[in-house]
């Protein structure tokens, strides 16, 4: 799994008196968790009595803190900007009812357990692991769709790619165009990096190769974006008007037709009416 955590900590408070119940870090946040839970607390209770709205979430500049609450406690999540907030949102509330229906005994409220409790750290140890388990799914499972996502982009872009390099021309002109438009991409290798692992010979264009575990979606589809629209204007520029129309209609668009539905998932759709016409 990457080591790039959506979850990056979370506390279950006591509301009234900013005791932890549980805290969990889940990478090396440069947070005290016992010390920042009476502020999380106090600052949750001062923008609900003055403004009479309940807080939800808080950004700062790297992180945002995602809350859920009762009338007793107060579950925060710290996450990355790029976490799902409507996930997160749900774990924090699936978690705070399953504290409700398992932990609080059933001839007990929560007010009177919370009394009861002498604030040891290891009394609900138990629900600390069933969050970790809980956010460690997430974790596994967010990845392989952002991962799956990733790649079925991918594939988009190289059918397309690869339909765009069936232009009839020379073995000689192909090992042309390979040079000028690596050429081409060196100031766009620079704002998309990943472009760089991409073999371009005259033999073609191997985006598959990419490893979309290591690559945001946004910032893969922004790199192939560019590639394509740097691709078909080297190939425009080098292949005579007749050579260049007959690629599009012969190879381009029976693709785009064929797999239309993927490209207007992925507005790649768009590209094709931008760069290739």
């Amino acid at each position: 799994m990457s080591s790039k955590r959506s979850v990056q900590g979370v506390w279950l408070i006591e509301k009234t008196t900013g005791r932890n119940l549980i805290a969990r870090a889940y990478t090396d946040i440069e947070i005290d968790m016992d010390l920042i839970a009476p502020f999380l607390s106090a600052t949750h209770t001062f923008i609900d009595k003055a403004s009479n709205e309940s807080l939800k979430t808080i950004d700062t500049e790297k992180s945002r803190y995602v809350w859920s609450a009762n009338e007793h406690l107060l579950f925060v999540m710290v996450v990355s900007k790029r976490a799902r907030l409507p996930h997160m949102r749900f774990i924090l509330d699936f978690a705070l009812n399953e504290f409700m229906r398992k932990v609080v005994p059933k001839d007990e409220t929560v007010e009177s357990l919370l009394n009861q409790w002498q604030g040891v750290s290891t009394t609900f140890n138990d629900f600390a692991y069933f969050v970790d388990e809980l956010v460690e799914q997430y974790e596994e499972t967010d990845e392989c769709l952002v991962a799956g996502k990733s790649m079925d982009c991918l594939e988009v872009y190289s059918h397309l790619i690869r339909a765009i390099l069936r232009v009839d021309i020379s073995q000689n002109e192909r090992k042309e165009i390979a040079s000028k438009l690596k050429k081409r991409l060196e100031s766009t290798i620079e704002s998309y990096q990943f472009l760089q692992s991409i073999p371009i010979d005259e033999y073609g264009i191997e985006i598959l190769s990419v490893d979309v575990y290591n690559v945001s979606y946004r910032h893969l589809r922004n790199g192939l974006e560019e590639l394509l629209k740097i691709l078909a204007d080297v190939i425009r520029s080098n292949v005579s008007k007749a050579k260049y129309r007959e690629m599009l209609f012969e190879y381009a668009m029976p693709y785009v037709k064929r797999d239309i539905d993927r490209l207007q998932t992925y507005a790649i759709l768009d590209d094709v009416i931008r760069y290739l016409f």
